[in-house]
């Protein structure tokens, strides 16, 4: 598989994409690929959601929610680098129903001790607004 460059995906029109069945599922392959890309790849793939087309919101969101799942430090990690994605992840992860326990995820993450001081802020960040978000 070739290499894909994950930030020009967030820009290209993907109703032209979808039209070739091919190439779109060599994409999401690439993208799903989560223990090989990088903290800077996940940050990218976690802003697909939020695309300018508007297409594949429902795969994004399944996306991040996984990236979450396989790996809750990464995801931190890769959501510090795109801060302004959070509350488009929150909502994300409600629609999702990612969390059975926010506070237990929060904890665990928290005690994982491989977060910088800004990663924790960004944790608390997220989850704060994760639960305000749930609360209404």
């Amino acid at each position: 598989m070739k290499k894909i460059d994950i930030e020009e995906l967030y820009w290209i029109d993907w109703n032209e994409i979808s039209r070739k069945p091919e190439e779109l599922n060599e994409i999401f392959a690439y993208i799903r690929d989560y223990d090989s890309r990088n903290i800077e790849e996940l940050g990218k793939i976690l802003k697909l959601y939020s695309n300018p087309s508007g297409e594949f919101t429902i795969e994004f969101a399944k996306i991040a929610g996984e990236i979450y799942k396989n790996d809750k430090i990464k995801f931190i990690k890769a959501l510090n680098l795109v801060r302004d994605e959070a509350i488009n992840l929150v909502y994300v992860f409600r629609m999702e129903k990612i969390f059975e326990d926010e506070d237990k995820e929060y904890t665990e993450v928290l005690s994982s001790n491989q977060l910088t001081e800004e990663e924790i802020d960004t944790t608390y960040t997220f989850f704060k607004m994760y639960k305000t978000i749930c609360a209404t």
